[in-house]
């Protein structure tokens, strides 16, 4: 065996070695990305957990965001004020974690929970008229023909659905 052949078997180790290293740290980089996409799903639902508990996290507060939802002629001035404030805080972690999922960031069911939060607000005709009034504030526009859907459909099943005193068959 020649100098040159032991050379170009060392070249070809060094080779093999060197695609070895590039697949692991391909590996290591995706299950780098799957714990953090992981952590970042865990973070996301812990904070919208927290933020909306927080809107209902004693009788009055509960009290009052039911009464905001389904009762909104009996707020007093200061309650008016203060529900846009609610809605904007609702809403607006909706679209963070919408553009979350839409990044791939984040795992499907943690967006999912946060639009059947959306999806409840906006059974409420005071929720959908607030929508209304900041829709065109900066919103993704993705995002807001997504909210503008959800406000569609509620409308829609509100139309259709039975009267409280007509008999259901």
């Amino acid at each position: 065996m020649t100098l040159e052949n032991i050379y170009y078997i060392g070249q070809t180790v060094a080779v093999v070695v060197i695609v070895a290293t590039l697949i692991a740290i391909m590996v290591q980089g995706y299950q780098t990305n799957k714990i953090a996409r992981a952590d970042l799903t865990l973070n996301v639902w812990m904070q919208t957990g927290a933020l909306q508990y927080s809107l209902a996290d004693t009788p009055e507060k509960a009290e009052y965001l039911y009464r905001a939802i389904h009762q909104p002629d009996s707020l007093t001035e200061v309650e008016k004020i203060r529900l846009p404030y609610v809605f904007s805080v609702a809403i607006g972690s909706h679209e963070a974690v919408f553009n979350l999922k839409r990044r791939n960031l984040i795992e499907a069911a943690a967006y999912d929970r946060v639009a059947d939060n959306t999806n409840r607000y906006m059974q409420s005709a005071i929720m959908r008229k607030l929508w209304r009034r900041v829709r065109e504030g900066g919103c993704d526009p993705q995002f807001r023909n997504l909210i503008d859907s959800i406000v569609q459909e509620a409308e829609t099943s509100q139309c259709v659905a039975p009267s409280k005193q007509e008999p259901t068959t």
